[in-house]
């Protein structure tokens, strides 16, 4: 199976999670993909979060229409940072007769060989890369090693982000077709985003 793993904080997931996991899962020819919440994302220590059980919650509502989405909770499980390269050995130990794509959005792309052991990562996992609208990637400063270790999916350029849903809930405005129908019944169930988000360090 070409198995898509799609990590990230998801507070909230939204619109353009959607958009992005769906674009590359076509692109890509992945067979599903498996959405990851990260316990504490490295490249966002430092600011206050949604707590991991509320997250996972979200992502399964706004995934479970889709059949060829799934939900999995290794990193919220294994807790701590949620560094890639631990994630994808961990998938690779539980489902070693796939083959392992991981998905980043075209802005990550140049940060990609800063990560934590970004060869093995590679070495682990097939990059798809996601560029909203047809934008230019940056890949001039990639080093020779990841020639031939990404592929570059072309999708709709939606400029939603997590920050500014949390912010407009926070204030009572309306999130209505940024976030899917599920996802806003347990923000409002739960309480969630009821004030202001913590600025980011």
């Amino acid at each position: 199976m070409r198995l898509g793993l799609f990590g990230g904080t998801f507070d909230p997931p939204h619109v353009g999670h959607l958009a992005l996991a769906e674009a590359c899962r076509e692109g890509a020819g992945l067979d599903r993909v498996v959405w990851i919440p990260a316990a504490v994302n490295p490249h966002k220590q430092g600011r206050d979060r949604t707590p991991a059980a509320d997250r996972l919650a979200m992502v399964r509502a706004a995934t479970e229409s889709h059949e060829h989405f799934e939900v999995s909770d290794v990193e919220i499980a294994r807790e701590g940072v949620s560094y890639t390269v631990d994630t994808l050995r961990e998938i690779a130990r539980q489902r070693p007769g796939d083959e392992l794509f991981w998905i980043v959005g075209g802005d990550s792309l140049a940060s990609f060989p800063t990560w934590r052991k970004p060869e093995a990562i590679a070495a682990l996992a097939h990059l798809v890369v996601y560029r909203r609208g047809g934008h230019d990637l940056d890949t001039g400063a990639l080093p020779g090693w990841m020639e031939g270790r990404y592929t570059v999916v072309d999708g709709p350029a939606l400029e939603v982000s997590s920050t500014e849903i949390r912010q407009r809930l926070a204030a009572g405005r309306s999130v209505r077709y940024l976030v899917p129908d599920p996802v806003l019944a347990i923000v409002r169930e739960r309480g969630l985003y009821r004030t202001p988000p913590a600025p980011r360090r």
